[in-house]
Order: structure tokens, then sequence, then C-alpha cells
């Protein structure tokens, strides 16, 4: 099941058994742990609601076996499995949990498709697949998140807001609160708020400073580039995010080349769909030389900043300026 149909689950009142909670989206992970929690009487949660970390298999299978107290269910969380320990070993918890007890296995990040306690859990427990919120979701989770602090945003702007900061949740949560701080309670958020107060993400603002090199505006792009080292980005950070960025870029340009669509390359590539989306994107307007020739340009750069041949920040200036841009209509 996905994060929204666990949420439906929570408010009915989560039934008894083994889950599995894993995905990229770990802010919507946590509030989901807080919503279960939530749901224990206060006074019995110590009781009640127990949370370990990385267990040995037989603390878990003790923890699981507790009884519940003034209460029927019992709720108790893993955090990541003992280090070293095979999954297979945590069998015996899921195959004699009492009735009483709800099991929530918690990882970070996706675990892989043949992954040994995915499948062990899925023979009797449930799945819940927590995958990067879509665009839509949420600017419609910004606009309620706003809505509550008596502050009013728009559909138009929500979309801005979320395609400046990007898809990490916690960044959105982060600058929202800000833009809410910002504009005050009765008022109604504008682009230009937005526009002040709001720090666009590194990689948002990456691609940005690429679109101007490619829309012909070369010397806003430099700005853009000194903007981003004026805030304490480091060159040689900034040189490795570029490459990162380009790196993706190929992988897409090869997908484009082989006459796959946008949605099923991105979904191909590692890292998540919305950096991938915008790697698409930018991947049209270049070749696979082309980006081959950029990256191998930029991994000169840790070299001449030890030699101290060129200072980094001006090689990658030069870098994005020696190259050819081909220019595309806005």
């Amino acid at each position: 099941m996905n994060h929204s149909e666990f949420f439906k689950l929570i408010k009915k009142g989560l039934p008894c058994g083994a889950y599995l909670l894993h995905g990229e989206e770990e802010y919507v992970k946590e509030q989901a742990l807080k919503a279960v929690e939530n749901t224990v009487e206060e006074d019995f949660r110590p009781f009640n609601y127990a949370i370990l970390n990385k267990p040995a298999p037989q603390e878990l299978y003790e923890s699981c076996g507790t009884l519940p107290l003034f209460s029927d269910k019992r709720f108790v969380v893993c955090s990541e499995l003992a280090d070293g320990v095979e999954a297979a070993k945590y069998a015996r918890v899921i195959d004699e949990l009492p009735a009483e007890t709800a099991l929530l296995f918690v990882f970070k990040g996706k675990l892989a498709a043949n992954s040994s306690i995915l499948k062990l859990v899925k023979k009797t427990g449930q799945e819940v697949v927590f995958d990067k919120l879509s665009p839509q979701e949420r600017a419609a989770w910004c606009i309620k998140h706003c809505g509550e602090a008596g502050v009013l945003l728009d559909g138009s702007c929500a979309r801005i807001l979320v395609n400046a900061v990007g898809d990490d949740m916690a960044n959105i949560v982060s600058e929202t609160d800000k833009l809410i701080d910002f504009v005050g309670p009765g008022n109604a958020v504008t682009p230009q708020d937005i526009s002040v107060c709001i720090r666009t993400a590194v990689d948002v603002r990456i691609f940005d400073m690429l679109d101007m090199f490619t829309y012909g505006k070369p010397g806003d792009g430099i700005l853009a580039l000194h903007a981003l080292l004026d805030e304490s980005n480091e060159p040689m950070s900034v040189a490795a995010f570029l490459t990162s960025r380009f790196k993706l870029m190929l992988e897409a340009r090869r997908g484009i080349d082989s006459g796959r669509q946008k949605r099923e390359v991105a979904s191909r590539m590692e890292g998540n769909q919305f950096a991938n989306e915008k790697a698409y994107d930018a991947a049209r307007r270049f070749t696979q030389k082309e980006l081959m020739g950029l990256i191998s340009d930029l991994s000169d750069t840790s070299f001449l900043k030890i030699s101290g041949t060129m200072k980094d920040d001006k090689y990658l200036e030069l870098v994005l300026l020696k190259h050819e841009w081909r220019q595309f209509p806005v």
C-alpha cells in the first residue's frame, strides 16, 4: 500500500500484524509513525508503544510478546535490523506475533525488490511504500498547511513554491513555515513573497542556471553561478554537484536516443523522480558527446585546485563559458 492508504488505515485503527515501512520520503514516513503513536493513550504509551533501534531477534521477540496494559493493542517499532544479523533470524518474531501486537519494521530509503526482510514480511504482513510525493500532492500539502495557519495560498503560488524548493518534504515544511511567518495570519501569499522569502533548492538552481546558458543568456548564467558561490557553497561542491547533474542528464540523453519516453526514462534512473524529470528536460538540449565533454572538463577541477594552476571558481566559469551552447527558444 502507499502512504495515503496507510494513513487511512491508521485513522480506522491500525490492525495488529506485521508492517514494513520503507521508501524515499522520510518526512511523511516520520509523520505516519507519529500518527500511529498518537493513537495510543498518552498515559500508557511507555507500556504500549515501544521503539527499538536495531534490536537483536530475541530482544524484538520479547518486546512483541509483552502484553499491553489497559489496552487491547501494543505497538512495537523496529528501526532497522541488528547489524550483521540475517533477516531470516527475525522470522520467528513474525510467525509467532501475538494477536495483540502491531509490529512495524521501519527502514530509511527504499529496499530492493529482492530484499530478504521485504520477502519475509510480505508472506504474512503488509508493505507500505513511501514514495516521493507528486508535485500536486506537495502543492496540496502546502495549501492545507498554510490554511491551518490562517494564511491563504492559492494553487498557482503553491506550484511556484514547490518548484522552487524541490521534492524534499522536510525542506518544503521548513520553507513553508518560513513563508507563513513572513506573510502572517489573515494575509495571502504572493509570488513576490515566495521570491523574497524562499531559498530555492540547489539542484533546482543548478538546472535554472543551465537554462540561462542554453537560452542564450550566459551573462545571467555566470551571475547565477556567483550567487551560488556567494552563499557559502564551495566551488568544489558546486563542481561535484554539476558533475552529478551532467551524469544524470547523460543517462537521460541515452534513454532519449533509445526512443524511450520521459516517464519510462525517469523511472529507470537512480535518484528521485523530481531530479530525474528535470534531468530529462535539460538533456533534450544536449548531445551525448557534449555532456561527456562537460563531465570530463569538470573532473579536472580537483587537480587544478591542488596543483594551484587555477582557482576552482574561475575554472568553473571557464568550463561553462568555453562550451558552445546551442541556443533554444524560450
